[in-house]
């Protein structure tokens, strides 16, 4: 990775450093759709914070498996780049640091892997007057879950069906 003046005053221009001495220093440019900064070096996109890093720290080891070393974190603000935020670590270390700052968000619904009803399902049962037993019968359900979408303990994420 080339670090010369030039690349490094480029990247600095793209920070926000507040007056506070503890705050984030915010990546103002181009972003990921999670949040973590865009900058360009030696023709390939890389991510600003790992940039950061290595200007600070110089270069990220290689590490173990297909992630190898993690940038992470410290003020669990995608966008810092502030060096004394960061810290390495391997991807079970970003796993763990992840769930326990509570960010794991499981996939619920239509997204989740054994999903076998859509959400127009869930409000067509909802709204079926039929014998539970009948309806499961129909989406390939148990009884149990109908009875669990219709007391909305299954689905509870879904809002109440708009009135017609």
């Amino acid at each position: 990775m080339t670090l010369d003046q030039e690349t490094k005053r480029r990247f600095w221009k793209k920070v926000d450093v507040p007056a506070d001495e503890f705050g984030c220093w915010e990546w103002t440019a181009s972003r990921n759709k999670d949040g973590y900064g865009h900058f360009g070096l030696n023709g390939k996109i890389q991510t600003a914070h790992r940039v950061a890093w290595q200007f600070a720290n110089g270069p990220i080891p290689k590490g173990e498996g297909a992630h190898g070393t993690c940038v992470l974190h410290k003020c669990d603000n995608p966008a810092c780049v502030r060096p004394d935020h960061l810290f390495l670590g391997s991807n079970a270390d970003n796993v763990r640091d992840r769930d326990e700052k509570g960010r794991r968000v499981p996939p619920k619904g239509e997204t989740h892997s054994s999903a076998k009803l859509t959400i127009a399902d869930i409000y067509a049962i909802r709204s079926d007057p039929r014998l539970q037993r009948e309806i499961a019968a129909e989406y390939g359900v148990s009884k149990a879950h109908v009875g669990r979408i219709k007391t909305r303990r299954s689905w509870a994420h879904l809002p109440e069906q708009a009135a017609k």
